[in-house]
């Protein structure tokens, strides 16, 4: 409507007829409630599936093209829509309070960190911060938490022949999907991924300086690498649950640990961002595949999660799909949060099983004319 108002002054402005302007007026008030019943209307100018109507489905669009979904290597916005929707971490953050509160997400409680000094004593009561050598964040996740269906937990997909490679375009040319439980070993997979020397991670230069060891390993896996594909061939998979470094460590089937070097409390909110989200080693394995790889099909393309969503369709220039995962265990929607929520419906649906929607589905729109061109024929 603003545009419209806009429009009836410029031409009052231009005629300067107060009963021109009338006229100007009384037709762009017609076109207004002709937009506004087209938009209220079932039938008229509705663009999508009339099989849409009765169900929860969100269009949305994006702007620029992700580029990575490898959780290894993803740090941009835009991507952000994406990744947040499929991978979950091990904390996150209170969709509502303010200021912002981090909350368990897959860790059954809030990692606290206990202190070391340098003869590996914990240091409890009130220390000096100077005095601590080491933090270790001891991370114990839920049970029953399982990854969404996908190729690579099917063992025959893992190690194709080169004639069934060929016959593959997309990721759904391969039918048989299967799916297991999360286990602490994937974050400690994932770990070791920050330091994959074929995959660049933006932050491990960064993690370098506070993980315990993860610069070292680095170095290792990278010597490690070049000899694996000098003896196996280029391309061979460097299985990293046969190298383990200092800086994280696997006690048991749903409990791992990381060092940190000395004091640094922002490591607690590092833990809430896909970087240290879960990745199985079948994932690994799977994308590794040279057939596979020529053909796009990667974890960059095709991410594998424990999160609410899973991305169905990846059209990065056109359209992306995200649905509903069927392994979803459901989480509650918050039953606290600011004084006025309540007041403005935030808290209408409290306790009910999250996700709502059912589908989601992004289409891109680069420039803004064509997009509000869109607008106007119902999208």
């Amino acid at each position: 409507m603003p545009i419209l108002l806009h429009s009836f002054h410029s031409a009052q402005k231009t005629q300067g007829a107060p009963a021109l302007g009338r006229r100007v007026l009384v037709v762009w008030l017609m076109l207004g409630f002709a937009l506004f019943a087209a938009g209220c209307s079932q039938s008229w100018n509705n663009p999508y599936p009339s099989s849409d109507r009765a169900k929860n489905v969100l269009y949305t669009w994006f702007v620029e093209r992700p580029r990575h979904l490898d959780p290894a290597v993803s740090f941009s916005p835009e991507e952000e829509d994406f990744t947040y929707q499929i991978y979950e971490m091990p904390v996150q953050y209170h969709y509502l309070k303010r200021p912002y509160e981090l909350i368990p997400q897959l860790s059954e409680e809030l990692p606290q960190p206990r202190f070391f000094d340098k003869s590996n004593t914990e240091l409890k009561g009130e220390f000096d911060a100077k005095s601590v050598a080491y933090s270790l964040y001891t991370i114990k996740i839920k049970k029953g938490v399982f990854y969404q269906p996908h190729q690579a937990f099917d063992p025959e997909n893992r190690d194709l022949i080169d004639l069934q490679i060929n016959r593959i375009t997309k990721l759904s040319d391969l039918p048989h999907m299967d799916t297991r439980e999360l286990v602490a070993a994937d974050f400690v997979y994932q770990l070791k991924r920050l330091a994959h020397p074929r995959l660049s991670s933006p932050i491990l230069g960064h993690m370098s300086d506070y993980i315990e060891g993860l610069g070292d390993y680095a170095k290792f896996l990278k010597t490690e690498d070049a000899h694996l594909q000098k003896t196996q061939g280029q391309g061979a998979w460097l299985d990293l649950r046969d190298h383990d470094f200092a800086g994280v460590k696997l006690l048991d089937k749903y409990t791992y640990e990381i060092k940190v070097k000395g004091v640094y409390p922002q490591f607690q909110y590092w833990l809430a961002m896909p970087f240290f989200t879960a990745i199985p080693w079948e994932a690994d394995q799977f994308f590794n595949q040279r057939g596979l790889i020529d053909r796009n099909i990667t974890l960059d393309w095709y991410p594998v999660g424990t999160g609410p969503y899973m991305l169905i369709e990846n059209d990065p220039n056109a359209r992306m799909m995200l649905v509903k995962n069927p392994q979803f265990r459901g989480e509650p929607y918050p039953t606290e949060g600011e004084a006025d929520d309540k007041k403005v419906g935030l808290l209408a649906d409290a306790g009910r099983p999250m996700p709502f929607l059912e589908r989601i589905i992004f289409t891109r729109e680069k420039e803004s004319i064509p997009y509000w061109n869109k607008f106007l024929q119902g999208y």
